[in-house]
């Protein structure tokens, strides 16, 4: 700790000793007056994406530093005129200086445009993320965040959950916040798909990541920046009518309604962003389980009907000061209601399932309400405009609450009077403040010195009563007090030495953890962990690229994982947190070949120590409760093969193979496990743009049967289809979507380990048809930055380069 303070505060006073290469220039209207806080964007000549940014200054000057070579055009953006882009320029590595004056035109002058159209391809290869744009998907209008998600390659959604080749073991964040304590599969579920932006895949956090968690999915929700008032309105109506047959029901209609409304305003110092949501609906869960319990077989066979409704509302701002400091903030508040029917029938069998011992119903009413609000204020100040030199402090405030109570009646079949009656209900308040205070010191245009520190506060109240036929249930209640406090410092360098960009990295975090089971303190823990990381990646040429890199992270026990609670499934069927749960070490080092920017070849390595086995089972009677253990060590491999698809101007996409390989080796309740298998997953995505702008998409997955801890699954897929088209001048558009045409993507397992043998069957409300209107309006005539140029822009700039 003492070395990495040492760095800090020499990183604070070091000078710049290298020459930079800056774009600098100056901006004035019609009138040669200078134009203050005037949006200055560097964009790459090729495809129009943005490089850097700034703001003028009060004498309507700009300078943006530390610019890699490239060709390279400035637009400006600024309220009451027309965009500017200037003339398109070329840096070389011997250039010191490029001057680029922006001369505005008169208000009202409408002159003759040329369009630009620069379309951002699907799949982008950074040196540490993959990242996946899908603001335009026909498919991803009017899904969910959890649909969209299935466009990424390699992401595979099983039993609800969202895994990457399978594997649990990965972070889902949203605008880089991470959300640990509360169910982020349920938010995803419900989370409007037209809110976001893109994806970004980072399957090697660097060291100014937190080290927890394995690979992250960071959801970028679209927060516009474009000049003046804008706004869009959109509603999806979907839903599909299903045979229930199989639990012995009908057919059954499903439906959802989701209206959304996003504005953003932008003008001067101000730019403010909101978007609203209202997802009302209902779905289904089918289980069907066999279990072989002694000389009996259980036979039971179930139907979860929810209603639910869900509301967001999120609002944020920033607010320019001056050319140096930014504020920012942003507030998020959710509620989300459900209420839920399941019915149950089990049938208990002789070994040969030929003699029926008995037949017995659960039913169970529950009422599920979930809310949450999220608040944060940041402020960056830039030390030195001309280096890059900033400060950046965070302080966030997330509060969660959620109540779940379940009504259940259990009741032989040959008797429905006799009723047994009981209620679980469950209160989880959570409250989390997170500090974080970033420093970045450019040394020159090819080095620079990352370094912070983060501390975060997290309690949970977690509260459960059990009723039997309206008394409680003492030895069935309980109340879990936990506590956690995280401290990290970091430092984080990155360099770039010809064809070569390095990234290398320390994070130091320090862990305190209590928690208390009805006064009684059942978990304490105070450790501190180092977690080193590395990237490299080496431009071959124009097209290939090599990267690699290596990380130590560390994988905590949830708090519903160490909490002894035992939670009712079904009648047979519990769930039980474990407080003496330690962390588990993963090692993982990986080699990719890119070709342009895209991920073509890879292989990764991982290697976990004190695996969390999430659902180990074990047999109590006749009831089976799955409780999470350290119990193995665990190798994984992953063989990547990824591959464009085009044909002509008029079809694009993406195709993709893993051959993964998972191996645990463990000893539970003094039984040796050992089990290992390889697997294959295929995904696809393929885009075609037809005449009257008009696309399509056709995108799926294979992935055959894989081994996930104590479950071997068998072959899943999913196959989806989109079609959208524009209209009013492309301000509207409509998009019709059709997911899990062949109804795939249903569970198949088994659970064969000591004297727990079980058979387990699950689908759910994935296949739908839905349909979605979206209509664009305000100042639509301000273009993102990648948007158009006029064709005034050889007299309204100039450029010079030194």
């Amino acid at each position: 700790m003492k070395l990495n303070l040492t760095i800090i505060v020499f990183s604070l006073f070091i000078s710049n000793i290298h020459t930079q290469t800056s774009v600098k220039g100056s901006v004035i209207d019609e009138t040669g007056i200078p134009l203050s806080f005037v949006s200055i964007a560097l964009l790459h000549a090729k495809d129009s994406l943005l490089e850097l940014g700034c703001l003028t200054d009060i004498n309507g000057s700009f300078i943006i530093e530390n610019v890699k070579p490239g060709n390279y055009r400035i637009l400006a953006s600024y309220i009451g005129y027309d965009n500017v882009f200037s003339n398109i320029f070329e840096l070389k590595s011997e250039n010191k200086t490029a001057t680029v004056d922006i001369k505005f035109l008169q208000k009202g002058i409408l002159l003759e445009e040329t369009v630009i159209i620069a379309k951002r391809p699907f799949l982008e290869q950074k040196a540490d993320r993959l990242i996946v744009n899908v603001a335009s998907s026909a498919i991803a209008a009017g899904g969910t965040a959890m649909e969209i998600l299935q466009k990424v390659p390699g992401v595979v959604i099983i039993q609800d959950k969202v895994t990457i080749g399978g594997s649990q073991n990965l972070q889902i964040w949203i605008d880089g916040k991470a959300s640990p304590y509360t169910d982020m599969n349920s938010a995803l579920r419900d989370m409007p798909g037209d809110q976001i932006e893109k994806i970004e895949l980072i399957t090697q956090p660097g060291a100014q990541f937190d080290a927890a968690g394995g690979p992250i999915l960071n959801i970028v929700l679209k927060r516009n920046a474009d000049l003046g008032f804008k706004g869009t309105a959109a509603l999806t109506l979907g839903g599909f009518r299903v045979n229930q047959a199989d639990v012995d029901a009908g057919k059954e209609n499903y439906y959802r309604v989701n209206p959304s409304l996003n504005l953003t305003y932008r003008s001067g110092k101000i730019n403010l962003f909101s978007n609203a949501s209202y997802n009302q609906g209902d779905y289904f869960t089918v289980i069907k389980v066999d279990r072989n319990i002694n000389t009996e077989i259980y036979k039971s066979k179930s139907i979860d009907r929810v209603d639910y409704t869900f509301s967001n509302i999120r609002v944020g701002g920033d607010y320019y000061v001056n050319d140096k400091t930014t504020i920012g903030t942003v507030f998020r508040t959710w509620q989300r209601t459900g209420n839920g029917k399941s019915f149950n029938k089990t049938n208990v069998f002789d070994q040969n399932e030929t003699i029926l011992y008995s037949t017995f119903i659960t039913e169970n009413a529950s009422d599920s309400k979930r809310s949450g609000s999220y608040g944060n204020i940041n402020i960056k100040h830039d030390i030195k405009v001309k280096t890059g030199q900033s400060l950046n402090l965070d302080i966030d405030y997330n509060r969660f609450n959620t109540r779940n109570i379940n009504n259940l009646q259990i009741y032989p079949n040959d008797l429905p009077s006799s009723i047994s009656y009981s209620t679980q209900d469950i209160d989880q308040p959570v409250n989390i403040w997170v500090g974080k205070f970033d420093y970045k010191h450019p040394i020159d245009s090819t080095f620079k010195i990352e370094t912070g520190i983060k501390t975060s506060f997290a309690s949970v109240n977690n509260k459960l009563n059990f009723y039997r036929n309206n008394f409680i249930s003492v030895n069935e209640s309980n109340n879990f007090l936990y506590k956690e406090n995280i401290n990290a410092a970091y430092i984080n360098l990155q360099k770039s030495i010809s064809n070569f960009e390095i990234n290398a990295g320390l994070r130091a975090e320090q862990t305190i953890i209590t928690g208390k089971s009805m006064d009684i303190l059942v978990l304490d823990r105070n450790y501190t962990q180092l977690f080193p990381s590395a990237s490299a990646l080496y431009h071959l040429n124009k097209n290939l690229g090599i990267q690699s890199s290596y990380s130590r992270r560390v994988n905590r026990p949830g708090f519903q994982q160490q909490n002894p609670f035992s939670y009712f499934i079904d009648s047979l069927t519990y769930t039980r947190g474990n407080p003496r749960l330690k962390p588990e070490i993963v090692n993982t080092a990986q080699l990719n070949l890119t070709f342009d920017n895209q991920p073509f070849i890879g292989i990764a390595y991982y290697k976990t120590n004190d695996v969390i086995i999430e659902n180990a089972p074990k047999l109590e009677g006749t009831r089976t409760f799955a409780s999470a253990e350290n119990l193995a060590n665990q190798t994984r491999v992953e063989i990547q093969l990824n591959f464009p698809i085009k044909i002509g101007k008029i079809i694009d996409g993406f195709g993709g193979n893993q051959a993964i390989y998972n191996s645990y080796n463990a000893t539970y309740q003094d039984i040796k496990y050992e089990a290992k298998r390889w697997h294959w997953l295929a995904y696809w995505q393929i885009n075609a743009l037809l005449p009257k702008d008009i696309k399509l998409e056709f995108g799926g997955f294979y992935m055959t049967k894989f081994l996930e801890e104590f479950l071997t699954i068998n072959n899943i897929a999913g196959l989806n289809f989109g079609v959208s088209k524009t209209f009013a001048d492309k301000r509207g558009r409509i998009a019709l979507s059709f997911n899990d045409i062949l109804y795939s993507q249903n569970t198949n397992a088994v659970i064969n380990f000591s004297n727990v043998n079980v058979n387990y069957f699950q689908r759910e409300y994935s296949r739908q048809i839905r349909l979605t209107c979206s209509y664009q309006f305000g100042n639509t005539k301000v273009k993102n930055q990648n948007g158009r140029s006029n064709a005034s822009e050889s007299e309204s700039s100039r450029v010079k380069i030194d």
